[in-house]
């Protein structure tokens, strides 16, 4: 198949010419690089320096990528090191993997690893042990915010899944093992995403999960769930050719990967203005529906025919068209059709219901049959790796002695139960800071003033364990302390309460630079902006930005933007408006202004959060509006939950439709929401209901103007249940663990096997938030601990009834937890195997 593809470059720039705007102090360095070096060195700084993103230019420097150099070409003298210098460039040299913060971690992987794999003959062997140290690294553990980088994820020990992803990347091209990024932007069955590991191998690519370590490639937990994909894409660094690129964008080659996982259809939509003539260069975006509403997984263009190429999973998206102020929309199912037309029109108004419908899970194990590596000491060697890692954080646990602080800290607080159960959680969360908990110790067993230890106290609550983790030395945070001290003084009549969660919590996730000690270099540059109301402090500090930056309206982002901090904001010079709103908002609070995000940025003025901006122009200038959300669901109505079954979005200027910042609270089961809007804005209510296969009916509604809106949703019929698969044997075990209770309701018994894994974690966490409403429902929540201790969680007793013992499932479970719903009389009335991202919703509806 031949893909029409559009390569699309908005950064027309020669490399002298990216430096000499981009990289402020580093400029000299790197431009005198570029004249010194020759051969292959000088080749592989071209194209890292060609490719990287405008980000990286203002924080890369000289002994960084001569290291990142220097250690990627000793990487190809590992004996499975036989590709193409293609291959090489693309996915072994990149100095960074995703958008993690960047750390130097080419030269310590190489050191630790080259023992490992130095013998190693066959890649994928040599993919597995690398997999197997990872492992000893980390575990999954969900995680908020912008991605964490590699050192700080083993000092952290735990991550989400595009950590592990990045960690294991790092650590495979540090010994030469080809690697790129894989990922669904979101399932479109479920409210998820996902993200992972390709390896090239001489057989073509295969996939594995980062830090989730298997004997062979091509099967992981997530394999049914990837069969279901309707769209899996990879990334290259660089402006990579192959069969299927589907798109080359500033220096960015996204991969379809999707014929790895499942079948698919090679898709062409083909776009048309208003006098049926074909449109080229429009934006055609594919959405699913996840997180109560629908998000865009790919933008694309269309070629000089007015025609878009992409291979698709069997299922449904819903597609826009936009080119001149003009939009179209369909959805498309690819079970029944492969093509898809939409004409443009002028009409941005919406009033649509229609249903997303998927294929049921199906056996592919074509695709999964691999070769298997270590024989019968794999196991062994994966249950080494999993106890090094947990001796590590076990040892790094100090959080006992942190709970003479936490109470004196909060000497004027009531000791009440409140108090207890927030103690508790403080000392939990100490417990996660792991490798950087004992800098926090450290600091407040040498102070005696109450001001500083409550700081540091209200730190490690408000910030996110990634940032405490990040930060790198005890001097570190004693500098961010010391600064938070003279914030405070600055403004001394502010509350304490709005001081604590508007100066020293977060404002929003991506807002949140990250902690690498930024604040040292930083603070000396703003202490003179600080006036004695912090009204003045504002203007002066908006001035103060202006002067040292410039933004630009066109400046491109790539899937390889990192995170940068406000010093390398200000060397940049060149920025985005995003960061120069990440500049004023991380100012302000150095200063000691509270800030929080509504939509805009607002600072409190002594009486009121009001705007830090208003707009100039009448027409930017927008207004709060207010608006009652009502869903019914089969005729009864139900909570209107945000992010769950509804989300107001808004069409964007390129013609993608997104969800737009709103506020609200539930009054009853209606939702009272607000968000802000100027004229000329379309804005949308999305809502959706699925069932136990996924299948979603879908709302979408323009609601600009309106006070109320009234959602009807009908649930899609079809469930998936796996009762019928049990032995007698398994289904007597099974019984005699739920007579040990004496309930006369319904039994929830969740089974997890001997190996810790991402999937029992993530399904465990969807079923603990959802445990009130299963109490109420009158179901009693047990969790079996196969052959494994249980000490890990000691968090869900009270919600969980948890009891230890030998192995219950006699049949052979690859992908564990197994979970059984009983009815009052004991009988099974649904079961799942393995992972099942929407199984807790599901499970609540079979009780009710």
């Amino acid at each position: 198949m031949h893909f029409s593809l559009a390569i699309l470059n908005a950064n027309e720039l020669t490399i002298a010419e990216k430096i000499e705007k981009y990289s402020g102090e580093n400029t000299i360095e790197l431009s005198q690089l570029l004249k010194t070096k020759e051969g292959d060195t000088l080749s592989y700084l071209n194209f890292l320096l060609e490719n990287c993103s405008n980000n990286d230019l203002a924080v890369l420097t000289e002994d960084y990528l001569m290291t990142n150099i220097e250690f990627a070409i000793k990487a190809k003298e590992f004996k499975y090191a036989n590709y193409s210098e293609d291959i090489f460039k693309h996915f072994v040299l990149p100095h960074r993997v995703s958008q993690e913060p960047l750390e130097d971690w080419r030269e310590k992987f190489y050191t630790e690893l080259k023992p490992l794999v130095e013998e190693v003959e066959d890649i994928e062997e040599a993919a597995i042990l690398v997999n197997l140290w990872a492992l000893e690294q980390m575990t999954f553990k969900q995680t908020s915010g912008r991605d964490q980088a590699p050192l700080t994820t083993i000092k952290r020990g735990i991550g989400r899944c595009e950590e592990m992803m990045i960690i294991y990347i790092a650590a495979a091209r540090s010994v030469g093992i080809p690697t790129r990024t894989a990922s669904v932007p979101f399932w479109n069955f479920t409210n998820n995403n996902h993200a992972w590991v390709e390896i090239w191998t001489p057989d073509g690519w295969k996939y594995t999960g980062g830090a989730e370590p298997a004997n062979m490639l091509n099967k992981a937990w997530f394999t049914k769930t990837s069969q279901r994909a309707t769209l899996i894409t990879s990334r290259a660094f660089g402006n990579y050719e192959s069969k299927n690129t589907i798109k080359q964008e500033d220096n960015v080659t996204t991969i379809s990967s999707i014929e790895y996982y499942t079948d698919f259809e090679y898709v062409q939509i083909k776009i048309k203005d208003t006098n049926d003539k074909l449109v080229t260069d429009a934006t055609v975006v594919l959405y699913a529906a996840t997180y109560g509403g629908l998000f865009p997984i790919t933008e694309l263009k269309t070629d000089e025919k007015g025609l878009v190429n992409i291979p698709l999973g069997k299922g449904t998206v819903f597609v826009t068209a936009f080119k001149d102020d003009k939009l179209g929309y369909s959805i498309l199912n690819t079970m029944e059709n492969n093509s898809l037309e939409i004409a443009l029109s002028e009409d941005k108004n919406f009033d649509e219901q229609f249903t997303f419908l998927f294929p049921l899970p199906f056996d592919n194990s074509d695709k999964a049959e691999q070769k298997q590596f270590l024989g019968d000491k794999y196991k062994l060697m994966r249950e080494n790796a999993d106890l090094k890692r947990k001796d590590r954080l076990n040892n790094q646990k100090n959080s006992i002695e942190l709970a003479e602080y936490y109470d004196l800290s909060k000497n004027l607080e009531k000791q009440d139960s409140t108090f207890f159960e927030n103690r508790k959680e403080f000392l939990k969360k100490c417990d996660d800071i792991a490798g950087n908990l004992k800098q926090y110790l450290y600091l407040l067993e040498k102070t005696s003033d109450p001001l500083r230890r409550k700081i540091i106290v209200n730190m490690i609550e408000k910030w996110d364990i990634k940032e405490l983790c990040e930060i790198p030395d005890s001097t570190a945070i004693q500098t961010v302390v010391d600064i938070f001290i003279k914030a405070k003084n600055n403004f001394p009549n502010i509350p304490d309460s709005i001081f604590v969660e508007n100066v020293i919590g977060f404002t929003r996730r991506s807002a949140t630079p990250p902690q690498n000690g930024w604040q040292k270099d930083f603070y000396p540059k703003i202490e003179k902006l600080i006036c004695k109301n912090s009204a003045k402090t504002v203007k002066r500090v908006i001035k103060w930005v202006d002067k040292n930056i410039t933004v630009d309206e066109d400046f491109v982002w790539t899937y390889f933007s990192g995170s940068i901090n406000p010093n390398d904001i200000l060397n940049m010079k060149i920025v985005p408006e995003f960061y120069r709103t990440k500049l004023i908002n991380s100012t302000l609070k150095l200063l000691g202004v509270p800030i929080q995000w509504k939509g805009r940025l607002e600072f409190f003025d002594g009486k009121e959060f009001v705007a830090v901006e208003e707009k100039k122009k009448k027409e930017e200038q927008d207004e709060k509006k207010f608006i009652t959300i009502s869903i019914f669901v089969d005729g009864e109505k139900v909570k209107a939950d945000s992010y769950e079954n509804f989300l107001i979005a808004k069409l964007s200027e390129e013609g993608t439709i997104s969800n737009t910042y709103f506020d609200g609270e539930n009054d009853s089961l209606d939702y009272k929401a607000d968000y802000r809007y100027k004229d000329g804005d379309n804005i949308y209510i999305e809502s959706f209901v699925r069932n136990g296969n996924g299948d979603a009916n879908i709302i979408i509604r323009s609601i600009a103007g309106l006070d109320s809106v009234r959602i009807e949703l009908n649930t899609p019929k079809e469930y998936l249940d796996n009762s019928d698969k049990w032995s007698d044997k398994t289904k007597q075990n099974m019984i005699k663990i739920i007579k040990e209770g004496d309930s006369l309701g319904f039994k929830l018994l969740f089974v997890r096997g001997e190996i810790p894994s991402e999937p029992e974690e993530r399904m465990r966490e969807q079923l603990s938030v959802k445990t009130e409403e299963f109490q109420k429902s009158n179901v009693d929540l047990i969790l079996y601990s196969e052959i494994r201790a249980i000490a890990d969680l000691d968090d869900l007793r009270g919600k969980f009834k948890i009891i230890k013992g030998d192995k219950i499932i006699s049949e052979d479970i690859e992908n564990y937890p197994v979970i059984f719903l009983l009815n009052k009389e004991n009988e099974i009335i649904f079961s799942s195997v393995g992972y099942n991202m929407g199984i807790a919703d599901l499970l609540l509806k079979k009780v009710k």
